[in-house]
């Protein structure tokens, strides 16, 4: 329990970000709120049975920190049980490309037949937020906030302030790499200082163990990504293309795209080609560049 009637719901013990995706949910006087869905109808009717040993009050929201199948493809357990889907409307990742149905067919090779059975999307929104948005749910105040796309361009937060209680999702995770492939570092930097700012005492991020010291989840990730946007800025500087500036990492782990070396390889992609914008269209200022250099000369 993360505060009275505020709960989180862990994924898988022992492997950390990698591990499946975490859910929460919140009672509220009339109804319950859930934060996430899990990764298929079968982990979503587990949520739902963990939910049953809280509460029996009926669950009348969904709301989806963002779009990706490991955290939205159990929607469709809470849908049918006549709860409105509240998320950001934009559904675009790059899993998606290939359509929904191509998206579908690929994670129930992932998850199963069995896990999969009853499946069908659910995560277009029946109340659509797209900037910070403070409801009252079930008695509970509730503030979504939109942090930009720091790691999907439907990204949203889940702040109880009463509580101070934060819902994460993947802007962050365990160990401090969060992914941006399909956001943007220099959102992330700014979502990172809005946590900061909420000072929330408790936080359950997208993967992972809820930390001891949200601040200092916090303070890892902003110096991974600090570290990385400086490394890859600098090899755009001096002309190094994106396969030699990649060859300072580890390897992605084969099979397993989203291990700590997978994602930091994947984010290196990305942040190489943001900084090659940023330099040719001359957006980073110096002021900029010297804050981020102050930043990062606090980190270990």
């Amino acid at each position: 329990m993360l505060a009275p009637g505020a709960y989180a719901v862990m994924g898988d013990s022992g492997m950390g970000s990698e591990g499946r995706s975490n859910a929460g949910f919140i009672v509220g006087n009339d109804g319950v709120i859930v934060v996430d869905a899990l990764a298929s109808p079968g982990q979503a009717e587990v949520l739902l049975r963990t939910i049953r040993t809280v509460t029996s009050l009926p669950v009348r929201w969904l709301i989806l920190t963002h779009h990706h199948p490991d955290h939205t493809f159990g929607a469709i357990v809470f849908k049918r049980l006549g709860a409105l889907i509240i998320a950001h409307p934009d559904r675009r990742t790059l899993a998606a490309a290939d359509g929904d149905d191509a998206l579908a067919s690929a994670w129930t090779g992932v998850m199963g037949l069995r896990q999969m059975q009853g499946f069908a999307y659910a995560d277009v929104p029946d109340v659509s937020v797209t900037h910070d948005t403070t409801f009252v749910l079930g008695g509970r105040t509730i503030t979504l906030i939109h942090p930009g796309t720091p790691h999907t361009a439907g990204d949203l937060m889940v702040w109880l302030p009463t509580d101070r209680v934060l819902y994460a999702g993947d802007v962050l995770v365990e160990d401090g790499v969060t992914m941006v492939v399909d956001g943007n570092s220099t959102d992330l930097l700014g979502a990172l200082d809005r946590i900061s700012a909420l000072r929330p005492r408790a936080v359950m991020p997208g993967h992972g163990g809820v930390p001891a010291d949200p601040a200092a989840l916090v303070s890892l990730t902003r110096c991974y990504i600090l570290s990385l946007r400086h490394t890859m800025r600098d090899d755009v500087e001096h002309g190094v293309r994106m396969g030699t500036a990649l060859e300072s990492l580890p390897p992605a782990d084969r099979d397993r795209p989203v291990s700590r070396y997978s994602r930091m390889r994947r984010n290196a992609v990305r942040v190489f080609t943001e900084m090659e914008h940023q330099f040719m269209e001359g957006t980073m200022t110096p002021a900029a560049l010297s804050a981020e250099a102050k930043e990062r000369a606090q980190c270990p």
